[in-house]
């Protein structure tokens, strides 16, 4: 049975929004604690080689040190 609840995190970068897909759980209860616990842990998910974040040209880039906005969201039946 898919999860009910997907997980993402969100980063803001300099070229736009980038949301990562990160699982799928079957109760609120645990996508809540998922959530609550990478938020404390201010842990960055490893990325693909071509995300923006790690081929951004731009050497201040806020994107390349911030920590990402963990959530989840009811996944469409």
């Amino acid at each position: 049975m898919p999860g009910q609840f997907k997980l993402f995190c969100e980063y803001f970068h300099c070229c736009g929004k980038r949301v990562l897909d990160l699982g799928e759980v079957d109760t609120e209860k645990k996508a809540k604690e998922w959530m609550k616990k990478q938020t404390l842990n201010r842990k960055r998910p490893r990325l693909p080689k071509d995300d923006l974040i790690k081929t951004c040209p731009v050497s201040h880039c806020p994107g390349k040190l911030q920590i990402p906005r963990y959530d989840y969201r009811k996944a469409p039946a």
